[in-house]
């Protein structure tokens, strides 16, 4: 009878949360990239283009998708990341960082440059890209779109000493 009643004390003593099965960790996850927040992070930070689209993804969609927990809107950390997994060839944050340079959202609103990373994406077989460059090829003239395939060969440069730069 002791026995039961000290089971009973240590029962009512023991806090309700000891009971409870552990926690299920919540994945921060775009439909291609799941994993959890931190190792998504940790991997775009050590140069993943996969990663570092899908972060800037989250970042991007946070706001409007439900499916988005714990992690804030952050259209300047999301053109950060999308510019970062752009310049190392992915033609998607490509097309992406041209969405939110004619948008204006985290960096300046800039059709030209946009035209720029479409023709990037494009190059790349981006289907979406040649859609918005045909739309684009109807509003911006002639001198705007040449500047557009100057900076585009300039983005092109850059993404090649970049590649130097890190393999040193």
């Amino acid at each position: 009878m002791l026995k039961y009643r000290l089971l009973a004390l240590l029962v009512w003593l023991m806090p309700v949360s000891a009971w409870a099965a552990e926690p299920v960790t919540k994945s921060f996850s775009h439909t291609v990239y799941l994993q959890p927040y931190s190792k998504l992070r940790q991997a775009a930070e050590q140069g993943d283009a996969q990663a570092q689209y899908d972060l800037a993804y989250l970042y991007y969609k946070s706001g409007s998708d439900p499916e988005i927990t714990g992690v804030a809107h952050n259209e300047r950390l999301a053109a950060r990341w999308y510019r970062e997994a752009a310049m190392q060839g992915h033609p998607s944050a490509q097309y992406n960082m041209a969405v939110l340079h004619l948008q204006g959202h985290g960096v300046e609103r800039d059709a030209i440059v946009a035209y720029a990373w479409l023709l990037l994406a494009a190059a790349k077989g981006h289907e979406s890209s040649n859609e918005l460059i045909a739309e684009l090829d109807g509003v911006l003239n002639a001198r705007q779109i040449e500047e557009a395939h100057v900076r585009s060969a300039a983005l092109q440069v850059s993404k090649i000493r970049r590649a130097y730069a890190q393999d040193d």
